[in-house]
């Protein structure tokens, strides 16, 4: 490939082709000839989404956290008008959607895929098996350079035939010939016996098999453990803290008692020994890279699941569960969720995760997660499988979790707008909680959550809504006040609810009431800077901003948007950051209307709006639809 032919070029080619080895070959010969080069996995468009905005620091841009579509395609605005030369690596890309509108314009770009049609306007090159036909063909040399070896090219030719010039067979069989001291005619011997016996499977060729079935047969047994492990976890970023992290973690001794056998259990806790293992898999080319950060082929991954089924499965399972933050909705936890969520992630796309308590706990903290840093739809996917684990687990509903699945999945729905499945799933939570749980505190959270439904359905042209909205949530305050007493958090979010739904009424003294009672009742029972306080500050500063009293509206609107940007630190563009912060722009501009140092907060305004990516012109029209101060 030409670097400068590469405005658009598709690589398409079956597993295992080597279609991102002749990639990141290009990138390492011609990278001289680029100002920056993006390389991302491309199976999900979050993938490709994130990628970009990892380089957000190099425009002098704010890394954002989590990286919504408006940052990478800011980031792809900035490719553009820097007019120096990029390219942009889409790797494995399963659809051609979920790079639309993500390729910067002037950029070469190369990408990854299985999908051999549907690539118009790009030039397209397929990536084929390597020729075997002569003892100095590309799949012979290929085969060699793995093994070491440059004596015996005509049996190198014979067993590279037998390899079918795959080069991630190849690769593999070359490894394990160099490690075990063996020649081509004797490797081909003892793969030509494995091929016998080994089952077809579309996903992958038989000669993947043949060749990691070889290798891992020669493994130790704590390399043979890690190798299943990572065949569970992910493609990518694979490392001994997977394994390492599990005795120190949140979980360990509630999952180690029967999910994760005792051999795993020694092995977890020997760091050694695990660092040994990753690098006897290198060696033979089962894991590539160095670190945290080495990978598995997809294929080799599905190659050795298919050696040991799921034997491990659980135990991969429990590694990660004995992790993962049981507060995950807390930013100091962010870190930990980050670096194990996609592993959580892989499992579910493989279909390979055991429906077992320890995946039903992992399903529901991800989802907590991916809510917390705004990945909808990612909790919703997360969420469906949630609930679908605790059914086929044969939970009864009037277990409590059944319930809680039906809720969550409600949320999940109602945070994409689809507001119609979002009812009927919490609905159900709602029916389940009065048959089963009737009065409990999950009976009021529920009828919160319902409450608050009814009120973004009364905001989107269902007026009728309104009343049964206030209804449900006067409800769940009196339990509460009954389960929990007053002067409690639960009563405070109650309270804090129920004055959203009086200020869409327009009782806007009714609900300036209820937002301050909960926000007393926050600033008695909870800690400085806890998230829970910004909210009812941002609502009860936004009610006297409505209110005529922007003078008493700034304080509270500057200790949210303190408190947000404290808490969501990792991410400069969280949503609710940007809530608060869009509040206290408006206040700002409605006192500097009044003539209240009026440069000044002019000034800040503008600023707030560089920081959040907001409209000036568009902020100001915002703030001339309050009322001036008394």
């Amino acid at each position: 490939m030409n670097a400068r032919k590469l405005a658009g070029v598709v690589l398409a080619g079956q597993g295992g082709v080597g279609k991102s080895t002749i990639a990141r070959h290009y990138v390492e010969t011609f990278d001289g000839d680029y100002h920056g080069i993006i390389w991302t996995r491309a199976a999900t468009r979050q993938e490709v989404i994130d990628a970009l905005g990892d380089v957000s620091l190099h425009f002098g841009l704010p890394l954002p956290k989590p990286v919504l579509e408006t940052d990478a395609k800011a980031i792809v605005a900035k490719i553009f008008e820097s007019a120096r030369p990029w390219l942009i690596v889409f790797d494995n890309v399963e659809d051609r959607a979920d790079i639309d509108g993500l390729v910067p314009a002037g950029a070469h770009v190369i990408v990854t895929t299985r999908q051999g049609a549907g690539w118009d306007g790009w030039q397209a090159l397929r990536a084929e098996v390597l020729a075997f036909d002569t003892p100095d063909a590309p799949a012979v040399r290929l085969l060699m350079e793995a093994a070491g070896r440059t004596d015996g090219a005509d049996d190198a030719r014979a067993l590279a035939e037998v390899l079918g010039g795959l080069p991630l067979a190849l690769v593999v069989m070359g490894a394990y010939l160099r490690e075990e001291a063996l020649g081509f005619a004797d490797g081909g011997r003892q793969l030509r016996a494995v091929l016998r016996k080994v089952p077809q499977n579309a996903g992958y060729p038989s000669s993947v098999l043949g060749a990691v079935e070889l290798s891992y047969r020669h493994l130790s047994d704590d390399a043979r453990i890690v190798a299943q492990l990572c065949s569970f976890w992910a493609a990518d970023g694979l490392g001994p803290r997977l394994i390492c992290d599990a005795p120190g973690g949140w979980l360990w001794d509630r999952w180690r008692t029967d999910p994760i056998p005792d051999a795993v259990q020694a092995l977890a806790q020997d760091k050694d020994r695990v660092r040994a293992a990753f690098s006897d898999l290198c060696a033979r080319s089962i894991l590539t890279g160095t670190g945290d950060a080495r990978a598995m082929h997809r294929m080799t991954a599905a190659a050795l699941r298919e050696l040991e089924g799921n034997a491990l499965a659980t135990a991969a399972v429990a590694l990660l569960a004995a992790v993962y933050p049981y507060d995950s909705d807390h930013s100091g936890n962010f870190d930990t969720c980050a670096r194990v969520t996609p592993h959580v992630r892989a499992m579910l796309d493989s279909g390979a995760a055991p429906e077992v308590a320890a995946w039903q706990y992992l399903l529901n903290q991800a989802g907590v997660y991916l809510t917390q840093i705004a990945d909808y739809s990612g909790d919703l996917v997360v969420s469906q499988e949630s609930l679908r684990v605790k059914q086929a687990r044969g939970l009864p509903e009037s277990d409590r979790v059944i319930a809680v699945g039906h809720a969550n999945l409600g949320m999940a729905y109602k945070r994409l707008g689809q507001l119609d499945r979002a009812e009927a799933e919490l609905t159900r939570a709602l029916d389940l909680y009065r048959l089963h749980r009737p009065g409990s505190a999950d009976h009021a959270d529920t009828l919160d959550l319902l409450g608050g439904l009814m009120l973004d359905l009364a905001r989107a042209g269902q007026p009728d809504r309104l009343d049964r909205a206030v209804k449900l949530r006067q409800q769940s305050l009196a339990i509460r006040l009954r389960v929990t007493g007053r002067g409690t958090d639960p009563v405070a979010q109650a309270l804090n609810n129920l004055g959203a739904a009086r200020s869409h009424q327009g009782r806007t003294a009714a609900a300036a009431r209820l937002y301050g009672a909960s926000l007393n009742i926050r600033r008695k029972v909870l800690p400085p800077g806890d998230a829970r306080l910004a909210y009812s500050a941002v609502n009860t500063g936004a009610t006297w901003l409505k209110s005529r009293r922007p003078d008493l509206a700034e304080p509270l609107l500057r200790e949210a948007l303190e408190i947000r940007e404290d808490v969501f630190a990792a991410q400069p563009q969280h949503p609710d950051r940007r809530i608060a912060a869009g509040w206290l722009i408006s206040c700002l501009l409605v006192r500097a209307r009044a003539g209240v140092n009026r440069g000044a907060r002019e000034a800040e305004a503008k600023m707030l709006c560089t920081r959040y990516g907001f409209d000036f012109t568009e902020r100001q029209a915002i703030a001339r639809q309050f009322p001036d101060p008394e």
